[in-house]
């Protein structure tokens, strides 16, 4: 069983105009017969073209960034978290090194000073600072109470015929604290000089002095 069909080779695109998808001028594509079918289904193609590319070229890369955003937003933070304890614990090493060389300088100064200052009939036996609580003065005090810094210097001097042991005791607390480096920080607290109670008799050798300087923190 065959079908027939007919070509139509002079009039190419007649069978088309005929069920309205093709026309025959430009005016006819707007104006004819057909146009409003023409032109909804244009439009219609259009629209899914532009649905197409607003998909591939917009919501796409929206989605992926949005995806990106929520994945890497807390690791983020997370890093800068880090980061800034890292800062923080950095600050604080770098702080205390500051400290630590400020205080061997101070410490540095001061030994200079004692050597220089100390008289000859005076050794020293104990350089210690220490930190001691605020005495307490019977009313509480407000904010946190500060320790005092507190410097001690032991020394003993040998006994002799008429006062020299004071003198030289005097003349080295008062050179202390004309001292700028001294002075600038320490005031002077205590002082004491007493005899040893295991010191040795008159006959049995030569008898010395304990001298205790006690020097406390200047009140800033």
């Amino acid at each position: 069983m065959t079908t027939p069909f007919r070509v139509d080779l002079l009039h190419p695109g007649q069978d088309l105009r005929q069920i309205g998808w093709m026309a025959r001028s430009w005016e006819e594509w707007f104006v004819g017969r057909e146009a409003p079918r023409r032109l909804a289904m244009f439009a219609l193609g259009a629209l899914v073209v532009l649905g197409v590319i607003l998909v591939a070229a917009v919501l796409l890369p929206l989605w992926q960034l949005s995806s990106n955003v929520t994945v890497e937003l807390p690791r983020l933070r997370r890093d800068l978290a880090a980061r800034d304890t890292d800062l923080n614990l950095l600050k604080s090493n770098l702080g205390a090194l500051s400290e630590e060389s400020r205080r061997q300088v101070r410490w540095a100064e001061f030994l200079a000073t004692l050597g220089r200052e100390i008289p000859p009939g005076v050794k020293l036996s104990l350089v210690d600072a220490s930190s001691t609580a605020p005495s307490a003065s019977g009313q509480p005090q407000a904010g946190g109470a500060r320790p005092e810094s507190v410097l001690r210097i032991d020394a003993v001097t040998p006994v002799r015929v008429g006062s020299p042991p004071l003198l030289d005791v005097a003349q080295f607390m008062a050179a202390l604290m004309r001292d700028p480096v001294v002075s600038k920080r320490f005031q002077l607290k205590s002082w004491d000089i007493k005899s040893p109670s295991n010191a040795p008799a008159a006959s049995g050798g030569q008898q010395v002095l304990n001298v205790a300087i006690v020097l406390a923190d200047r009140a800033q």
